[in-house]
């Protein structure tokens, strides 16, 4: 149980492991009243885009989506991290129960797929992930690193998984242990889901933005569909158990919806 005198942002910073990467992938808007943290590859471009996209409605802003930098570069981005506002100002979001505080998840093994494809494969051999994982393990860069490889160190290596943000479980990563979530929707049924609840947080529509559609990209790894062998499978399953515990809570909790209240 979290003590109430100490500051929720603190625990959030120490469930995600840094402060780079709680400023990376925290989105905050004041005044609109949100707060949304993405994990890598769970919709995460396509929610940060329309977010943006939402807010520049809103405020009356022109805001044009050319190249994924736009969507993924803080410094250019219309949403605000903890950084700019300041570790208390996160602190006191999180606590409002008027703000909005949105998450979205993915099937762990659908994730690791994604992220094994765009980060850790032969096809992406120079990756900076592929890189800093091959430096780790102390291997050269020119050996193929398979599905099961990756899976099996997972579970053998430790603090193998802290080491990119893209490995890590979602439940650190959205400190779903500390936050009080609004709505944690579903990156496979993400169009119905963030229809959901940007009306809720704009109160109007707003318009959506798709990498594959808008800029002939797949970050996200949403069009990848690869068999999963049972050996990786289970592997996984065991790497990412408490992602898995934390579905079935979530399912558990909102029968009628994998949705907060």
């Amino acid at each position: 149980m979290l003590d109430p005198d100490s500051s929720l942002a603190d625990a959030v910073l120490r469930l995600v492991g840094t402060r780079w990467r709680v400023n990376q992938f925290t989105y905050l808007e004041e005044d609109i009243g949100f707060a949304y943290l993405a994990a890598p590859a769970v919709a995460n471009i396509r929610t940060i885009g329309s977010l943006q996209k939402g807010v520049a409605q809103v405020r009356g802003e022109d805001f044009e989506i050319k190249n994924r930098r736009k969507v993924t570069n803080r410094d250019e981005s219309l949403i605000a991290n903890p950084k700019e506002l300041g570790f208390d100002v996160f602190d006191q979001m999180l606590r409002d129960d008027s703000v909005v505080k949105l998450a979205f998840l993915r099937d762990p093994v659908e994730r690791f797929v994604a992220v094994y494809r765009n980060h850790f494969s032969m096809s992406v051999k120079n990756s900076p992930q592929r890189v800093k994982l091959f430096e780790f393990l102390g291997m050269p860069i020119e050996e193929n690193l398979t599905m099961l490889d990756l899976a099996e160190l997972l579970n053998e290596e430790e603090g193998l998984a802290d080491l990119s943000p893209q490995l890590l479980q979602q439940r650190n990563l959205i400190a779903f242990d500390v936050i009080d979530y609004q709505f944690i929707g579903r990156h496979e049924q993400w169009d119905e889901d963030y229809a959901r609840i940007s009306m809720e947080i704009f109160g109007c529509e707003t318009p959506k933005f798709d990498p594959i559609k808008d800029l002939n990209i797949d970050p996200e790894g949403h069009k990848l569909f690869s068999l999963v062998d049972e050996e990786t499978r289970a592997e996984l399953e065991e790497a990412y158990a408490e992602d898995y515990d934390m579905l079935d809570e979530i399912a558990e909790t909102f029968p009628d919806g994998f949705a907060a209240e």
